[in-house]
């Protein structure tokens, strides 16, 4: 109970528009927050907000502590800030520092959504029934993914250990401890919240009508905001592909294929490929992130202030991260001419650096483009990945990596006698930055990984190095 007063207590302090600035009173929510449209819709927002933090999908969760996990970077020095992560020294205060706040701000979170759907459910009639509908299909799906990316950092290798003991499910705002729960009824509760958000989100405008992406400039009403920019909101197309993501880690390859392949059929023409015009004939705008491709992301308004804390050529050696040049190279198999090398790797002017920094996160010169802090999460290319590995068809399967390596600035592969290879190396190519080939690793259990640095030995991977230990915080009321 100690942990869970403690977790009520970050809420209360943590600010996110009107949701969590109101004053703690008795039926506070049901009185302030769902008494009208617009407040409902700012809890919402303070949600989506907090997602940004730094401390979770802002920074540690996509752009540095995952991705130093995933040997991206090259921090071999051991000055540098990442060394310690990036060696799995999980017992170092750097270490203890990061992955607690990634911990206590989930589950923060997690309780504002529970708030949330507790609140929408003892107030019906606020809002009509489709919009009802709409943002509790968007709260199940965040109750999910932010769960399931929990139990992808803190949980067991599911492939090796499945029943093994390793994280709460919080499903409600009773304030009650709940128990560690074995990996696989986690991942039940996370595809029946999936299932929960894809039945609330049936008449999900994005259906019908794409996205409807604007630009962060455009004044609207508020209320108008349930159905604009429906790509950097948890829609009904992002239910569907996190159901691959999940069905896929729990190995439940015939869901994941068909989910992804749902995906792919059924969206691709509101997520359009990315036009090599727009990533470099606007060569002072370039659409870094393929934002097109965006089935799930968030916006992001600090994005740029991280890139230029962790990426940009200022960042002093001991602290920026970026890859190490040869090792970089072998990424993208010595092909310059992939839109993923040469749109986000370059080298800096006027000698700020002797190596290539990384700019996907690097601001544009005009701030109305619609791709302005727009981060991704979930995008079309994992989709194709997905149905890949789960086609039981090599040439099917070959077909939907080159439809990617086409759309990429790459000729088709004719043959591969090594489906999973390509798409190991695909998820290098296409995921800087954004957190997941850590966890394609850990999901295959692969044995050996290279070093983010060249010319350093591969790093002999296992339960120690692949399961983040749960914060003390948690463990010690327990026992």
């Amino acid at each position: 109970m100690k942990h869970i007063v403690a977790l009520i207590t970050l809420l209360m302090l943590v600010s996110c528009d009107d949701y969590l600035d109101v004053k703690p009173e008795d039926k506070l929510l049901e009185e302030q927050v769902f008494e009208s449209e617009a407040s409902i819709l700012n809890a919402l927002n303070g949600i989506y907000t907090n997602m940004t933090k730094n401390s979770t999908y802002g920074g540690n969760l996509t752009m540095t502590a995952v991705e130093a996990l995933g040997q991206r970077y090259k921090v071999a020095n051991t000055s540098h800030d990442w060394n310690l992560i990036a060696n799995y020294d999980y017992e170092s205060s750097r270490a203890i520092s990061v992955f607690n706040a990634i911990w206590a701000d989930q589950y923060v979170n997690i309780l504002n959504i529970n708030n949330f759907i507790a609140g929408i459910e003892a107030n019906p009639g606020t809002l009509d029934p489709d919009k009802e509908s709409m943002v509790l299909g968007e709260a199940y799906g965040l109750r999910a993914m932010l769960h399931f990316d929990l139990l992808r950092l803190f949980g067991p290798v599911y492939t090796v250990n499945p029943d093994k003991e390793s994280i709460p499910y919080y499903d409600n705002n009773s304030g009650d401890t709940e128990p560690l729960l074995p990996a696989t009824e986690v991942m039940a509760r996370v595809l029946s919240d999936l299932e929960k958000a894809e039945t609330f989100l049936a008449n999900d405008i994005i259906i019908e009508y794409g996205p409807l992406d604007i630009g962060l400039g455009v004044i609207i009403d508020d209320l108008s905001k349930y159905y604009l920019s429906r790509q950097y909101r948890f829609n009904y197309y992002a239910a569907k592909a996190l159901q691959a993501r999940v069905h896929l880690y729990a190995g439940n390859t015939t869901e994941a294929y068909n989910a992804a392949t749902f995906v792919i059929e059924n969206a691709s023409e509101w997520f359009p490929w990315t036009d090599e015009a727009d990533i470099f004939t606007e060569a002072a705008n370039p659409d870094r992130s393929f934002s097109n491709e965006i089935v799930f992301g968030l916006i992001n308004t600090a994005m740029y202030d991280r890139h230029r804390s962790y990426f940009a050529p200022s960042v002093v050696d001991n602290k920026i991260l970026t890859a190490d040049e040869f090792n970089l190279e072998q990424v993208f198999e010595f092909n310059t001419l992939d839109y993923r090398y040469n749109s986000t790797w370059q080298q800096p002017g006027s000698g700020a650096k002797p190596y290539k920094t990384f700019l996907k996160y690097a601001d544009v010169n005009d701030n109305r483009t619609t791709f302005r802090f727009k981060q991704s999460l979930i995008r079309l290319t994992e989709m194709y990945y997905i149905a890949a590995e789960t086609e039981t068809d090599s040439v099917k399967a070959l077909q939907y990596i080159n439809t990617v390596r086409n759309n990429r600035g790459l000729q088709s592969l004719t043959t591969a006698d090594n489906i999973q290879n390509e798409i190991l190396k695909e998820y290098r190519k296409e995921f800087y930055g954004e957190g997941q080939l850590f966890f394609y690793y850990k999901r295959l259990n692969v044995q050996s990984i290279p070093s983010g640095t060249s010319g350093v030995s591969p790093y002999q991977m296992g339960a120690d190095q692949y399961v983040v230990p749960l914060p003390t915080s948690e463990t010690e009321y327990r026992n």
